[in-house]
């Protein structure tokens, strides 16, 4: 086994364990080490097919505990949201990806690192809010959660802000966000299929991925109930700090080189 496939391996065994135990993470942490080692746009087509079968494997368990009316308008801004995702995927060259995927990861590491220095845990009571601007907000949240997973595979981060904000329990999150998932990635690797097609490369290389992905989903399940969410998020703020760094780097870095 060559360096680059550990990697890619090591990366999405530990994106799917972080997927599982807190509702967010496999984008965030697969794409861009997808993007940094394959350097092609069908990175962002692997993490969706993956991300897309984590969603189906977890929710049906998990969707009980989802927040049914936040959910709806999620949805709806999603379904607004993929079409304008998959257009930006379009007409992006790899570097944009890379520099798009890198600055939203920084954001969310950023977010959570706040949080965590803040001690504001998702453990408290859901603040419910059913004013217009409230149900606007969640719609925004929706398309911009919608854009980010069908042009870069990260649908999390904006749904993750708007729950925190709302002060949603840890389960809640988890559950929210991945039946979310299963319609946000549902609804764009078809889309992006009809549009931009998905090579046999590509589903061969998800495919190859799928058992590691699922043993990282198992122990994602096992491990939720004895690692704090405290440390869960010191853990994936590192790991984001750096991937973002890695990734904004290189493209800074292929930048000069175009500029020589």
């Amino acid at each position: 086994m060559d360096g680059q496939t550990l990697a890619i391996q090591a990366a999405v065994l530990v994106a799917a364990l972080f997927q599982s135990a807190t509702g967010v993470g496999f984008g965030l942490i697969a794409g861009p080490v997808l993007l940094l080692v394959i350097n092609s746009a069908s990175a962002v087509q692997v993490t969706m097919l993956l991300s897309l079968l984590i969603a189906v494997v977890l929710t049906p368990s998990l969707y009980k505990r989802a927040e049914k009316g936040l959910l709806s308008r999620f949805i709806i801004g999603t379904v607004v949201g993929v079409p304008i995702g998959v257009a930006f995927f379009q007409q992006s060259s790899v570097g944009l990806l890379r520099v798009s995927a890198g600055l939203v990861v920084l954001f969310m590491a950023v977010s959570l690192f706040m949080n965590t220095s803040r001690s504001k845990c998702l453990g408290s009571r859901v603040r419910r809010g059913s004013t217009r601007l409230g149900n606007l907000t969640d719609m925004g949240t929706g398309i911009l959660s919608g854009f980010l997973g069908a042009g870069l595979a990260m649908p999390g981060p904006p749904v993750v802000a708007r729950l925190s904000a709302l002060g949603s329990a840890k389960d809640t999150v988890r559950a929210t966000i991945l039946a979310l998932f299963v319609v946000s990635f549902g609804t764009a690797i078809p889309l992006q299929a009809l549009t931009v097609s998905i090579s046999p490369q590509t589903m061969s290389l998800a495919v190859t991925l799928a058992p590691v992905t699922l043993i990282g989903v198992y122990l994602g399940r096992k491990s939720v109930a004895w690692i704090s969410e405290r440390a869960f998020r010191l853990i994936i703020t590192s790991v984001l700090a750096a991937t973002s760094v890695s990734l904004l780097a290189s493209s800074i870095g292929s930048l000069v080189e175009r500029l020589k």
